[in-house]
């Protein structure tokens, strides 16, 4: 995780006098803090109430350190204590991460008009028979807008076009047809009855081609885009404000940044198949690469192929591969998280993109959908009409298909409706930075805090006040970069076990051998007597060199195998997490059963590297950037939300030896010629993009909504599930918000999730029975 950078530090810095009853140690490690969590610039701090006094915390009964009898250990092993981390060398001072460069798609981007070349694959055959059309009545019709105009059911179409709130069809005859809001009139094609060979919709206004190929737009004229130029052209896109026209593959573009009218555009190669975003537009050239110029900055990038078909949104691109499958990306501004992948099985033979989301045809000729439903959600896999189509147009809130006898079916994407927010826990004691939560035996909650305090809580009303279970505040090292108390978990086996588990952040004298000082992060067990740790029975479990301040992960978390699973971040050395011979980077597997000062763990003989000499034998994943939390579903399969590094975050199901790709890929953004469904490679289940959020925060699986991942993000207000979606994939949708800045989550005996927010109280989610 990447904590701090010098415009958010000036921010906060500036915003010191806005902030009331708050100390600026305090405020300065909330934002370290916060920048460790993510690696990109964020949106302005939000102004922070002041905050009520935190309960005073009952310190309980010292417990002298007298030793207690160890339960038997298991079967011991002869496997030898593995070999310290090697240091890194001639530490650089830290920079902010630069993004792996992806070829050509730097530019943002929207949606494919008919492909020039034909695809390796087809959609499945179908025998046109009389049919009507499939109508969808359950998506509500927007009111917001006047002069709604209804789709004719018995109108077939040749093509379709759709924008913002209207959508227009190009009849046999070569008439156009526009039907949704008629916004400055965009439903109104010119007089004299045109005939056109092909028509494009931008956000509230329509380009036709005619048959003698000149070019006629309606609509919204703000910026000149329904103003085009007089000539003979062969194709034409309509963008969010501006559009473009080819003459024997020549870019001609007018509208939005081209204030002195139409400009055609000799830098780029001959095109087909444009298709235009918000600011710019993309094209195949004659080697099926895509081709992308950007009106501002008069930026031309060439992403190689080859594909088959582009599908361009407000800021982003995808592409369909000979293979069938998509590759998406964009210029960083992925505002609906449109580049959340469709299922990596599905073959695609067109795309199309819009403001909120994409869909295809599948090879089936059935329709995936993928994308957001509303501003600040992760990307999802979306609701798409049931039949075999053979054309589709998506546009900014609206999305159309032409079923094999050209009959169209047009539906939107529901916004989500904003849940209420999360009643408070505990009281509404406010908690400074609380990184983790467990249930104690005796039902109390155990809240960790960043600081190195740990406190058990009671939800009851008339409780007695908290008690302290664990301080180490004078031990942890808090609260610049990414340090502190990151995370605790009691024994699975407590009754017997009476151990509590603890993995933070401390000087060693021995972090690089038996006489080397350094920092770093330590697995450490504790005794509990009377509620309380016995902070001189402390065990040195394991501990991982983090000379670094950043990106360290990490959670604690016991497998129904009884082994302990901890998340170690890469501590900003992005080469590591794909080197076996150190622990960054990893998800490590140990026995800690039996634990003694002379073997504080054992390696499971089905560790994946347990028998590889030249691979740390605790390694059970790797490939990660921060795995910041992490939790088990009820089959055993593990939760990942690994933080990005400035373009997508991810979830991940791991298994024994997964890699999950970094820093070869970041979610499914892979350096060129890379796909994280490559062979090697465990891709994610779900991603999203910077714009809507800036650290993904997990995460814990619930069974009172199917046992689905309940996640949240730093710089989100929302909290949301991720569930299978019944089709091998998997969507997302909101539970509840919250306030910005969520650190963690808990779950009790019942399943009920607790939501762990920075300096704030910790709320209750309360998921439908």
């Amino acid at each position: 995780m990447r904590w701090m950078n010098a415009k958010r530090i000036t921010g906060l810095a500036l915003g010191l006098t806005q902030i009331r009853g708050g100390a600026i140690y305090a405020l300065l490690a909330s934002a370290a803090l916060a920048s460790a969590l993510y690696s990109c610039s964020q949106p302005p701090a939000r102004q922070q109430p002041t905050p009520p006094p935190t309960p005073a915390i009952v310190d309980a009964s010292p417990v002298p350190a007298t030793p207690t009898p160890m339960p038997r250990a298991a079967q011991q092993q002869t496997t030898p204590l593995p070999t310290p981390i090697t240091p890194t060398q001639q530490l650089p001072t830290p920079q902010p991460p630069t993004p792996t460069a992806v070829p050509a798609t730097s530019t943002p981007q929207t949606r494919a008009t008919q492909q020039q070349t034909t695809p390796l694959l087809t959609p499945t055959p179908i025998t046109p028979t009389p049919q009507p059309p499939i109508r969808h009545t359950s998506t509500p019709t927007p009111t917001a807008v006047p002069n709604f105009a209804p789709l004719i059911d018995d109108a077939p179409f040749t093509q379709i076009a759709a924008g913002k709130w209207h959508a227009c069809g190009l009849q046999a005859d070569g008439a156009a047809l526009c039907w949704g809001h008629n916004v400055s009139a965009s439903l109104e094609p010119p007089g004299g009855n045109p005939t056109f060979s092909r028509i494009s919709a931008g956000r509230n206004f329509t380009c036709g081609l005619r048959i003698n190929g000149a070019i006629a737009c309606w609509g919204e004229n703000n910026d000149d885009q329904a103003s085009p130029p007089n000539g003979r052209f062969d194709e034409i896109a309509a963008g969010r404000d501006h559009a473009c026209a080819l003459n024997d593959g020549a870019l001609t573009c007018w509208g939005e940044g081209f204030p002195n009218g139409a400009v055609t555009i000799q830098e780029v190669p001959p095109l087909s198949a444009i298709q235009a975003g918000s600011g710019f537009t993309c094209g195949l050239t004659p080697n099926d690469d895509m081709a992308c110029w950007r009106n501002e900055d008069s930026e031309l990038t060439i992403t190689p192929g080859p594909f088959t078909d582009i599908g361009i949104g407000l800021y982003y691109a995808c592409a369909i591969r000979t293979d069938g499958s998509v590759f998406c990306d964009l210029e960083g501004r992925d505002h609906y998280s449109q580049r959340s992948q469709p299922p990596l099985s599905t073959k695609f033979v067109q795309i199309s993109g819009g403001w909120h989301h994409a869909c295809g045809i599948t090879e089936a000729s059935d329709i995936e959908c993928w994308g957001s439903g509303t501003r600040g959600a992760p990307g999802e896999r979306l609701s798409a009409p049931e039949g075999k189509f053979t054309a589709i147009s998506i546009g900014w809130r609206n999305s159309c298909a032409l079923n094999p006898n050209g009959y169209a079916t047009c539906w939107q994407q529901p916004d989500v409706q904003n849940p209420s927010e999360l009643p408070e826990a505990f009281g509404g004691v406010k908690f400074e930075q609380p990184t983790d939560m467990f249930s104690l035996p005796d039902g109390r909650f155990a809240v960790v805090e960043r600081k190195g305090l740990i406190a058990a809580y009671s939800d009851e009303p008339n409780a007695a006040p908290p008690q302290k279970m664990l301080d180490l505040t004078d031990m942890t090292i808090c609260c610049y970069g990414d340090s502190g108390m990151f995370s605790a978990a009691l024994d699975p086996q407590f009754e017997e076990y009476p151990f509590l588990y603890v993995y933070y952040k401390v000087a060693s004298e021995h972090a690089y051998g038996d006489d080397m000082h350094g920092i770093v992060g330590r697995l450490a067990r504790f005794r509990i007597e009377n509620g309380q740790a016995v902070r001189d029975s402390e065990l040195a479990i394991l501990d991982a060199p983090l000379p670094r301040s950043f990106h360290n992960g990490g959670a604690i978390r016991f497998g129904a195998d009884g082994m302990l699973y901890l998340g170690i971040g890469d501590n900003y050395s992005s080469e590591k997490a794909q080197s076996l011979d150190t622990l960054l980077g990893k998800i490590i597997r140990i026995d800690v059963r039996g634990a003694t000062p002379e073997q504080p763990y054992r390696i499971p003989p089905d560790n994946p590297f347990a028998d590889n000499p030249e691979a740390r034998p605790e390694i059970w994943a790797y490939g990660l950037r921060n795995p910041w939390r992490m939790d088990f579903a009820p089959d055993g399969r593990l939760f990942i939300a690994d933080v990005g590094g400035g373009r997508q975050e991810e979830i991940s199901l791991a298994a024994a030896g997964a890699n999950l790709g970094w820093p070869i890929c970041e979610g499914n953004a892979c350096e060129d010629g890379v796909k994280s469904s490559d062979d090697g490679f465990t891709a994610p289940i779900h991603t999203y993009g910077r714009e809507g959020g800036c650290a993904i925060i997990g995460g814990v699986t619930t069974p009172r909504l199917n046992n689905g991942f309940v996640f949240g993000d730093f710089c989100s207000i929302w909290v949301f599930l991720l569930e299978n979606d019944g089709r091998e994939g998997w969507r997302t949708r909101a539970l509840a918000q919250r306030q910005w800045h969520i650190l963690s989550f808990g779950i009790d005996a019942d399943g009920r999730v607790y939501v762990l927010t920075m300096h704030n109280p910790i709320m209750l989610l309360l998921p439908e029975e």
